[in-house]
């Protein structure tokens, strides 16, 4: 007589819910959707919000999730993520029993995933997300940012060594961490993991029109918009309103404690007479995809994105999109291309983009032509962005990925295959 397969408990460490801090918070919600709609595992997910907000209530509810909210214990301060890293155990109290596996994300919650894995569930097993590279990313924010982007690698493989899997995002990330997890540090399985588009921008419908020509930006600016290539956009955009005198750029995402010099920085790069940029603070996806229905063209100009979610929204919403090459999400295009999966005619989203500052006027030069000619013929490029997206939902690209996920959760195959 067989025994039953115990029930996967599943407890996910983030600070929300929702996605309003962009990359990691909508990785978090992927991963916490795609084990809770199976129905075949009990899923908890943490917060650092007293009070949670509705939508993201809402969506956990939808989503089978439980979200467990801290206890302040007489606290007025803000909660930290100290709260689950160091003191987990006086503000979180009311963890579930028997978790059979702990999820963190590389370089956020990846500290408070061991202390609580080692401290309360040693039975537990360990997994985690890794989201960036360190070593690209942190080169563009100059100062003690960059001098420290290798300590801030080994400390990710310091916490990741061991684990039962990690799951890298897009095979940008995953190439870099392969070749990371030939050293001494490894977890014991290393997958990739690519993201599925949001079933809310999936359902968006959009169409051109309108009197303006709108160019949206998604990310903050300050201290990152090398990174992001805000200035790479507010140089090229003021070469493209000599020609689209309709165009208007609003970037979405920036804090309003940096509003001010956030609209220098892209005043600064901007430089024109005929065009200031519209900033709006950061956003949850409603928002986001708000601003999608209104625009008539996303960018995504990195001189280095490990992966791109806001770009593959984009692309799941049916707006024009233009991409660097050198973001992960390019990478993914220029795969399913080559596998026959997406036609070749979608390689011309792909942008590219010089990382060597002294090729800065080339850069721009790229990038205005490519804004330029994708306003000019705006209903066309609209009909392509159509068949982009049923080309790019047909794929189903992400199937293999969350199978392996949800195995690695204890999830039986054949939930993962439903």
């Amino acid at each position: 007589m067989s025994c039953a397969r115990k029930r996967p408990v599943i407890l996910l460490i983030n600070d929300e819910y929702g996605t309003s801090k962009g990359g990691v918070s909508t990785i978090n919600y992927h991963a916490s959707q795609t084990v809770g709609l199976t129905g075949k595992a009990d899923v908890y997910c943490t917060v650092l919000q007293l009070n949670v907000p509705e939508e993201d209530q809402k969506a956990a509810d939808r989503d089978g999730v439980t979200l467990i909210k801290p206890d302040p214990r007489g606290k007025k301060t803000k909660p930290s993520l100290d709260w689950l890293t160091d003191y987990h155990s006086v503000h979180f109290p009311n963890l579930p029993k028997d978790v059979t596996c702990i999820i963190g994300h590389a370089d956020i919650t990846d500290t408070a995933a061991r202390n609580i894995k080692d401290q309360r569930y040693p039975q537990a097993d360990l997994m985690m997300f890794t989201h960036v590279i360190r070593e690209d990313t942190e080169l563009y924010k100059g100062g003690e940012s960059a001098m420290e982007a290798r300590k801030k690698e080994n400390d990710m493989l310091d916490k990741v060594d061991n684990a039962k899997a990690a799951f890298s995002v897009g095979k940008r990330i995953f190439d870099h961490f392969e070749n990371k997890y030939r050293g001494e540090k490894r977890p014991k399985k290393h997958f990739i993991f690519l993201p599925k588009p949001s079933q809310m921008f999936l359902a968006t419908t959009v169409r051109p029109g309108g009197g303006q020509k709108v160019v949206l930006s998604v990310g903050r600016v300050r201290k990152v918009e090398k990174l992001k290539g805000h200035d790479l956009t507010g140089q090229s955009m003021r070469e493209v309103v000599k020609v689209i005198r309709n165009a208007r750029w609003c970037v979405r995402g920036i804090s309003e404690d940096d509003w001010q010099n956030s609209l220098k920085i892209l005043e600064d790069a901007l430089n024109s007479p005929d065009l200031n940029p519209t900033l709006l603070p950061y956003g949850t996806q409603e928002e986001i995809r708000h601003d999608m229905m209104e625009a008539h063209l996303v960018l995504m100009p990195s001189r280095s994105e490990p992966f791109g979610l806001v770009g593959l929204e984009a692309i799941a919403a049916g707006i024009p999109v233009l991409i660097s090459d050198k973001t992960g999400l390019a990478m993914m295009i220029t795969d399913l291309i080559a596998e026959g999966k997406l036609s070749a005619e979608y390689r011309n989203v792909i942008v590219e983009t010089s990382v060597n500052d002294r090729d800065r006027a080339s850069n721009v030069k790229r990038w205005a032509a490519k804004i330029v000619d994708v306003l000019k013929h705006s209903d066309y490029e609209f009909e392509k962005a159509a068949r982009f997206k049923q080309e790019l939902v047909e794929s189903k690209y992400w199937e293999k990925s969350h199978n392996d996920f949800l195995q690695a959760c204890g999830i039986p195959a054949a939930a993962a295959d439903q």
